[in-house]
C-alpha cells in the first residue's frame, strides 16, 4: 500500500490513518461494552420478573391447598396477576433478544474496525521492512564507495613507487 522511502528515519504516510483506526477501534470497542451491559441489565430484569411470577405461582397453590378455600373473585384476581406477570415477561425475553442482537450486530462491527486497523499495521511493518533493505542496500553503496576510494588510493601509491 504505502512506499518505503529512504531517510534517515522511517517515516510511515499512513500513520494518521492508523491513529484514526486505533480511534475508531477504541469507539467500536466501547460501543460493544455498553451493549454488553444492556445485554446483563435486560437479563438481570428477566429473571427479576421470573422470580416474581414463580412467587405468585407459589402463593397461589398455597392459596389452593389450604383449608380456607378462597372466594371466585380472589382466584381471578390471582389469575389476572398471573396473566399480567406473563405478558411482562413475553415483553423483557423480546427486549433482552432485542439487546442480545444489537450486542451482536455491534461485535461485527468491533471486528471490522479491528481487522482495519491490523491490516493497516501489518501494512506500516511491511513498509519498515522494505524501508531498512534500502538503508541496508545505501550502507552497502556507501562502504563499497570507501572501499573503492581506499583500494583507488592505495594503487596509485604502488604506482607512484
Amino acid at each position: 500500500m504505502s512506499k518505503a522511502e529512504k531517510g534517515k528515519r522511517f517515516v510511515y504516510s499512513l500513520e494518521t490513518l492508523l491513529k484514526v483506526r486505533k480511534i475508531r477501534e477504541k469507539q467500536e470497542q466501547e460501543k460493544f461494552q455498553k451493549a454488553e451491559e444492556k445485554v446483563l441489565e435486560e437479563k438481570r430484569k428477566e429473571a427479576k420478573i421470573k422470580a416474581i411470577q414463580a412467587q405468585a405461582y407459589l402463593e397461589l397453590q398455597e392459596l389452593m391447598t389450604g383449608t380456607n378455600f378462597p372466594g371466585m373473585n380472589m382466584i381471578q384476581l390471582r389469575k389476572h396477576q398471573l396473566d399480567t406477570l406473563k405478558e411482562e415477561v413475553q415483553k423483557q425475553i423480546e427486549v433482552r433478544e432485542n439487546a442480545e442482537k444489537a450486542r451482536d450486530a455491534q461485535r461485527e462491527k468491533l471486528n471490522q474496525a479491528l481487522k482495519e486497523r491490523k491490516i493497516i499495521e501489518k501494512d506500516r511493518e511491511k513498509t519498515r521492512e522494505k524501508w531498512k533493505r534500502i538503508m541496508e542496500k545505501e550502507d552497502m553503496k556507501f562502504l563499497d564507495d570507501i572501499a573503492g576510494i581506499g583500494y583507488s588510493k592505495k594503487m596509485r601509491e604502488q604506482k607512484t613507487t
